[in-house]
């Protein structure tokens, strides 16, 4: 069975928020502050006000210095369901105060598809086809643990159903990610260019689990960025 892919769904409600952070007190669920370093803050929260921001007590083996416009990932958990929250954490002589910026709830589905947003770096460079070496760069449709859609120009490559490759996948500026798959779908999208289906074979390369952590990181790298604009 495939690995579930992990998919940001949003909290905007401020009422939802505020139940879910009170939930979160009284189980007294411990918060998980990422710095600029990536690294695991653990706070226990004290109390929770109105306007949606968590008093939390220092952390017992960390110095926190931060700036207040330095902007923060926070998750906790309720009951296996994992929440994550952008913030700007106050550090105060008693307590590190952290107010909720955007909620995120994110949801474990199997078999998604994630479709690419437009104007984002994303590609598919088929280096290997039909174990023949080649360089065909694709751009990246959607993308899923199963399999992916690229555009690929008509001219590039003589393709049919069920031939084998092997390729890179490129999302930002991360690691590329290698596949290995097969040729599912060919289809025309118009004179120039043709859409393919690509079957992953995850036994062959052992990619499943990077394409959900970097799909989970592309989506928090996204919504954050919505927010900010």
């Amino acid at each position: 069975m495939s690995e579930a892919l992990i998919v940001f769904k949003a909290i905007g409600n401020d009422s939802d928020k505020q139940m879910l952070l009170q939930k979160a007190l009284a189980k007294k669920e411990t918060l998980y502050l990422r710095d600029k370093f990536d690294r695991a803050i653990a706070l226990k929260p004290v109390s929770i006000n109105s306007n949606n921001q968590i008093k939390c007590h220092h952390p017992e083996d960390t110095t926190m210095n931060t700036n207040e416009k330095d902007t923060f990932t926070a998750s906790f958990s309720i009951g296996g369901e994992k929440y994550l929250f952008e913030t700007h954490p106050v550090v105060s002589e008693h307590y590190v105060t952290l107010t909720v910026l955007n909620l995120f709830h994110l949801q474990r589905r199997r078999n998604y598809r994630y479709v690419m947003p437009e104007n984002y770096s994303a590609e598919f460079v088929i280096n290997y086809l039909n174990q023949s070496i080649c360089s065909h760069p694709c751009r990246l449709i959607d993308l899923s643990t199963e399999g992916c859609a690229v555009e690929i120009m008509q001219e590039s490559a003589n393709l049919h159903l069920e031939d084998l490759v092997e390729a890179e996948i490129f999302l930002g500026d991360r690691e590329p990610i290698m596949v290995q798959g097969v040729i599912k779908n060919i289809r025309v999208k118009d004179d120039t260019q043709l859409v393919l289906g690509v079957e992953f074979n995850h036994l062959a390369n052992s990619s499943e689990e990077k394409i959900v952590t970097s799909l989970t990181d592309l989506q928090r790298e996204i919504f954050f960025r919505r927010k900010a604009a």
